[in-house]
């Protein structure tokens, strides 16, 4: 198999953080796939030309982060995401927040890079007021996944290490001085130094 990946994308990142945790880098090879220099090998895999992407032999590929997390955890027996019940609508939320504030974080990022007579300010200050109110809910909310080692908590790290990347002048560790130590216990990790964007 194998995870088409960009090095700045948090969604393959996430996938490719869950790859180590796993131990399954023996049976997934991670191909870095820019899909603005559109490869062939990635449309061939995914019409949509998006990252992540995983490849099956004999079978369609799995696009989509959440889904591809969801197949990555059916791989061997350790499980970072509950089979049922409500801890499973627990984990299922949070990965769910965390996307959606990485999808704020990349509308947000998209609309300051316009030049400057083509911004429109109403959408930037929807992003980033989206933002602080998620932030807020998930310093609120931390108690659920403070002490986790599940998807969930990988998932709500992967989003606060893109707003470092890409919205770094919102202090969200001032706001969220509980969420700034869970966050750093991850960001520690083997998987996450593996993983780290490039700079800028």
């Amino acid at each position: 198999m194998r995870l088409y990946y960009s090095s700045t994308s948090p969604y393959a990142r996430k996938c490719r953080a869950l790859i180590i945790e796993k131990g399954l880098e023996g049976k997934i090879e991670c191909v870095e796939a820019s899909p603005l220099d559109n490869p062939a090998e990635l449309y061939a895999a995914n019409p949509l030309g998006k990252v992540p992407t995983l490849s099956r032999e004999k079978a369609p590929a799995i696009i989509g982060s959440a889904h591809i997390c969801e197949f990555l955890d059916t791989l061997n027996d350790e499980l970072w995401i509950p089979s049922r019940g409500e801890s499973r609508v627990l984990v299922m939320r949070q990965q769910a927040i965390a996307d959606g504030l990485l999808d704020l974080t990349m509308g947000r990022r998209i609309e300051v890079q316009r030049d400057e007579g083509l911004r429109w300010g109403f959408w930037q200050a929807r992003w980033e007021a989206a933002i602080a109110r998620t932030i807020e809910t998930l310093e609120a909310e931390r108690g659920q996944f403070d002490r986790s080692v599940d998807l969930g908590a990988l998932a709500i790290a992967i989003s606060l290490g893109y707003l470092d990347l890409r919205y770094s002048e919102f202090d969200w560790r001032a706001r969220a001085p509980g969420l700034a130590k869970f966050a750093q216990t991850w960001f520690t990790r083997e998987s996450f130094a593996a993983t780290a964007p490039p700079a800028g």
